[in-house]
């Protein structure tokens, strides 16, 4: 059976090449990065949360849940073939619900 798998993103933050982007093209990409997130029936767990006042090496991070490792691996090429590490530095974990001990 297939077991969830939740994503931590923690953005460190957007390459000068982003700021760069004309309005519509980011619009463009981030209409781009939520369609593909929706496609593989990923959802978010919560809001991006804020988190550079506690740190020096993240502006913010969220969570995401898969239905599965498949949806996980096709977010991420989705991801990548619109371009979206050319523009943003971010680290990932994936996990699963640990069971009770």
């Amino acid at each position: 059976m297939a077991q969830p798998i939740v994503k931590l993103v923690l953005i460190r933050g957007y390459t000068e090449e982003y700021h760069q982007l004309a309005d519509e093209e980011r619009d463009k990409l981030w209409t781009g990065v939520e369609a593909t997130i929706a496609a593989v029936g990923a959802k978010m767990l919560g809001p991006y949360y804020d988190s550079r006042w506690s740190n020096d090496k993240y502006g913010s991070f969220f969570l995401l849940e898969y239905p599965n490792i498949e949806a996980a691996i096709a977010d991420t090429a989705g991801v990548e073939k619109l371009g979206l590490f050319r523009y943003m530095r971010s680290e990932t974990i994936l996990g699963i619900v640990r069971d009770e001990e």
